[in-house]
């Protein structure tokens, strides 16, 4: 077999593009979590798929660099984003510069070809199950971790943009996990309140009397940022606040300009996040410092078309890649269960928690209980999906 000499593409990558100090330190976190799938490498090129979802390339030959990210294409390619950078880096620890690579194999030039014609499979074929790589439970784990990741990657891409993400999806879905992991990803602060019918005002912003103060969840998010952090600030449940609660969050949710402010004889230099109540008073802080990320259930309240319009609606639902880890019928239940939560039919899926749980591919287990649940919840809907799982073909 004949072998050719691989080319340094870190310091390719660093000679094409701009590399950011944020976007190095979020690399390492791609790497540390092993995000990165080689598809294909020669001595000129490495063509990978990060953190599940996307598609990256770097080919030294022809001066080229692309992710299809979205914080790739939307800079206009000029600076590495947080896969490639990743990509170049485990590509040298691979094929560091002076070392042979094999030529391709019939196999793995077929394989490239394909990809040529249909662009990277976006969701890279998991270890078997009898592999070295670990148990049933560990893909299923590792699977969900790359559809989270991939959720996290949407929320901050949507946050770059200078948009509010609102994760709408059932629970179990992932939501927190993605948003606590683009807080960790980028070294931010994070603060989370979860909605609740009885909160008022004050629950949110805080109390201050003469003698007392009790900062709420926004007014520790906003000093923070004053102080000079970022912080990532978490609403959870949105569509569970009351509506004094959700008047007092629809300010905040829209940046004040420079000019507004400083008319309120606020000290701004930039625009700033704005929120009041009458037992707290005025808070404020730097609109760029205060990344703030919505979630709900799609059932219950209708979303108040004032809020929709302040915001960026990102609905969440299964990632089919770890149902097709379950055997036929129960990857078809599966399926269905979260079907039925999205046609408003069920008020919850086989959330990813309890996929976890399964110890084969035939693990029905899984489903008895989540008809267990099911039935504390919704009777009847309990009785009717039963019903359906076993139309299908699943033994209970």
């Amino acid at each position: 077999m004949t072998t050719q000499t691989a080319q340094p593409f870190t310091t390719f990558l660093s000679t094409r593009l701009s590399l950011d100090p944020k976007r190095q330190a979020r690399a390492q976190e791609i790497l540390r979590n092993g995000w990165v799938t080689i598809a294909h490498l020669d001595p000129t090129r490495i063509r990978a798929v990060v953190s599940g979802h996307y598609a990256t390339e770097i080919d030294c030959a022809n001066g080229k660099a692309t992710c299809t990210c979205p914080d790739f294409t939307k800079r206009g390619g000029h600076y590495a984003c947080k896969h490639l950078i990743a990509l170049a880096q485990e590509g040298d620890k691979q094929f560091p510069a002076g070392a042979s690579i094999p030529a391709p194999t019939p196999a793995t030039g077929q394989a490239q070809t394909q990809t040529q014609d249909s662009g990277l499979d976006p969701h890279p074929d998991l270890p078997d199950f009898d592999a070295a790589a670990g148990s049933f439970r560990e893909r299923v784990r590792t699977a969900i971790g790359h559809a989270i990741a991939g959720l996290a990657d949407l929320v901050e891409a949507c946050l770059l943009a200078g948009e509010i993400p609102f994760l709408i999806g059932p629970t179990g879905c992932g939501k927190t996990s993605a948003v606590r992991l683009v807080a960790v990803r980028n070294g931010w602060g994070f603060e989370e309140v979860a909605g609740s019918e009885s909160f008022a005002d004050a629950d949110l912003l805080g109390l201050r009397t003469d003698h007392m103060e009790q900062p709420g969840v926004l007014a520790r998010a906003f000093r923070r940022a004053r102080e000079g952090a970022e912080v990532c600030l978490f609403l959870d449940e949105a569509l569970r606040f009351n509506p004094r609660a959700l008047d007092l969050l629809m300010r905040p949710l829209q940046a004040t300009p420079i000019s507004v402010a400083k008319a309120m004889g606020i000290p701004a230099e930039e625009p700033i996040r704005l929120v009041e109540a009458p037992l707290w008073g005025v808070e404020w802080a730097p609109a760029a410092r205060v990344h703030m990320v919505l979630a709900a259930n799609p059932w219950g309240s209708l979303p108040d078309p004032a809020l929709i319009r302040r915001v960026w609606p990102l609905p969440v639902s299964l990632d089919d890649q770890v149902a097709a880890l379950f055997d036929s019928p129960l990857s078809d239940a599966i399926r269905a269960s979260w079907h039925g939560v999205s046609q408003g039919e069920l008020p919850l899926p086989i959330e990813y928690q309890a996929l976890t749980r399964a110890r084969t591919p035939q693990d029905t287990a899984v489903l008895r209980a989540y008809l267990a649940r099911l039935g504390v919840v919704d009777k009847a809907a309990a009785q009717g999906f039963r019903a359906v799982v076993e139309g299908i073909g699943v033994t209970l």
